[in-house]
């Protein structure tokens, strides 16, 4: 599990490096904004695409090699990208980091998460894990920009930096290599399966109800998370926050994200993951209507505050715990890839939808008013994903009955 989560935060360190070192890293290539958008968008892109046939590929193969391979080819694609390539090589290695990370690493790692779990101890294998890969993104963000200013943060300080991160993945690798175990396909107290090794593995996941509901779920959360982004410029904007206060509000999400992920994983366990998703929801929803209802202003900065807090707690609790439903929801252990994969396509639709929807409402109705209608949106999507938890809920309860 360590490993799980390490990994499942360095195979994105060099992909969305512009989200730490965005200047120092346009200045050393020599990349105008769009340039740096066209490559977050080829990874994007690209990473979309390979969600579902990386699932399909999850199931047939060992989570150990499709991850060793992925940290590999992500590793090498580092080496390159140190020596500060091209424009045209750089679009090279976005789009091969994409298709690692979609193909062979994402339903991979999903998929032994939940083989490490227990049946009842789902909600904190997923609730860990994504705690744990925050933390990890958290120190490593921290140490790396501390290396970066040591170094003297300049071209060759980037490019070394680089070339630490790309070392990183590939001492992985080899670890993962190592330590993990090819899974069985099965939980220790279920019969072997071959539902995944053929198409019939496909026509189950397609048939099942639940996999569309858990799409909707993702969906709704992950709109949550994009609604939270937006109120760092919400907080400076309409609240007359400093702009520092207002980053203040964003790396704050960061110090809740693992914390809330975590202890969403236990609770889980304890009151069945589907009812802990209701309630996250629940709570997402009303946060977000606050949002959009009251006017915002500056005597209200502690209201604010409280609410952006709530709001993360239920998103990061949301992320950590959305996978456990596939134990919850009846999903056969050896489907987990390709349900997982059909899944994420849908699911992480808001990284293409979100951004531009967002800025076209800020941009027709600038001030309170936009970010009122944006964060109302936002919680009518999070309201439907809490009825999409509920029929799962329902479907649990009556399973049990």
């Amino acid at each position: 599990m360590i490993l799980l989560c390490l990994s499942g935060s360095a195979m994105y360190w060099m992909p969305w490096l512009s989200e730490t070192f965005y200047v120092p890293m346009k200045n050393a290539f020599g990349f105008s904004n769009t340039q740096i958008g066209v490559l977050s968008s080829v990874y994007g892109l690209t990473s979309m695409l390979a969600y579902f046939p990386g699932g399909w590929l999850a199931d047939r193969l060992s989570s150990r090699k499709l991850i060793t391979s992925a940290l590999l080819f992500t590793s090498a694609g580092g080496f390159v990208f140190a020596t500060i390539p091209s424009f045209e090589v750089t679009v090279t290695i976005y789009g091969m980091w994409g298709l690692m990370a979609g193909l062979l690493f994402w339903s991979a790692m999903i998929k032994a998460a939940r083989n490490w779990g227990r049946k009842d101890e789902q909600g904190r294998a997923f609730g860990i894990l994504e705690g744990g890969r925050g933390i990890t993104d958290m120190v490593s963000a921290t140490f790396l920009l501390w290396i970066f200013a040591i170094s003297g943060g300049d071209y060759t300080a980037l490019a070394e930096n680089i070339l630490l991160q790309a070392s990183f993945a590939l001492l992985l690798a080899i670890f993962i290599w190592f330590v993990m175990k090819d899974e069985t396909g099965t939980h220790e107290d279920e019969p072997a399966s071959e539902a995944g090794i053929s198409l019939d593995g496909l026509k189950t996941v397609v048939r099942l109800p639940v996999v569309w509901l858990l799409a909707m779920i993702i969906m709704a959360a992950y709109t949550g998370y994009w609604g939270s982004v937006y109120i760092t410029p919400y907080a400076t904007d309409v609240y007359e926050l400093s702009a520092v206060t207002g980053g203040a509000i964003s790396v704050g999400k960061y110090w809740i994200a693992p914390v809330a992920a975590i202890v969403a994983g236990f609770i889980a366990d304890r009151i069945g993951t589907a009812k802990a998703v209701v309630g996250a929801f629940i709570i997402m929803t009303a946060g977000f209507l606050i949002f959009g209802l009251i006017p915002g202003a500056p005597i209200l900065v502690p209201m604010l505050l409280v609410n952006a807090a709530v709001v993360a707690c239920a998103v990061f609790a949301l992320r950590g715990i959305y996978f456990a439903l596939l134990e919850q929801g009846g999903i056969p252990l050896a489907v987990t890839g390709t349900t997982a994969g059909l899944a994420s396509v849908i699911g992480y639709t808001p990284d293409i939808f979100v951004p531009p929807v967002a800025g076209m409402i800020l941009d027709a109705y600038p001030g309170v008013d936009g970010y009122q209608i944006f964060f109302l949106l936002v919680s009518g999507m999070s309201f439907v994903g809490l009825i999409a938890a509920y029929i799962v809920y329902r479907k649990v309860q009556c399973a049990t009955q």
